[in-house]
């Protein structure tokens, strides 16, 4: 009779090691589903653009080079893996539509603190300038989703926000 308690005790901890086992499993399983969900990329900065700008109703946009983005956004290195950047044609429009990949997405509030300054700098230069783009500035939209993170100001940034959400839903 002893004998038979013990394979049982044995049986019952053998298990309870199975379970946790396959728990242990299961949770690594969702963790690993869940990084490569956030790290998926469908869409490079520029289609995301693109398609918004032939969407959206945005004034004279012109492409900022890549090199040349450094001069409007001090981001810090190993923050984004790429980006697109659209700034008015005109000296006197505030407008702009910007796509940012992220590395990884814990580096959000880095671009975060860059496109806040970037944002700071111009909204100075047009305080006294030009109340109404002024205004566009200080209501600019900034949107994450996953790794991509939009930037959107002027009349229409709202409605460039719900296409770029819409895009990666």
């Amino acid at each position: 009779m002893a004998k038979a308690t013990f394979w049982n005790k044995k049986q019952f901890i053998f298990a309870i090691a199975i379970l946790a086992c396959a728990i242990l499993l299961f949770t690594a399983g969702l963790f690993f589903l869940r990084h490569v969900e956030s790290n998926a990329t469908n869409y490079t900065p520029e289609q995301i653009c693109h398609n918004i700008i032939g969407k959206v109703k945005y004034g004279s946009l012109v492409k900022v080079d890549d090199s040349q983005v450094p001069k409007h956004y001090d981001i810090p290195d190993g923050v984004i893996s790429s980006c697109s950047v659209y700034i008015s044609k005109s000296s006197e429009s505030a407008e702009e539509l910007c796509c940012f990949l992220l590395k990884d997405t814990s580096k959000y509030s880095a671009l975060q603190d860059a496109v806040s300054k970037h944002i700071s700098m111009k909204a100075k230069s047009f305080q006294d300038l030009s109340p109404g783009q002024y205004n566009l500035l200080k209501n600019y939209h900034l949107t994450r989703s996953g790794r991509y993170v939009l930037v959107a100001v002027g009349d229409n940034a709202k409605a460039a926000e719900k296409i770029f959400l819409s895009m990666l839903s």
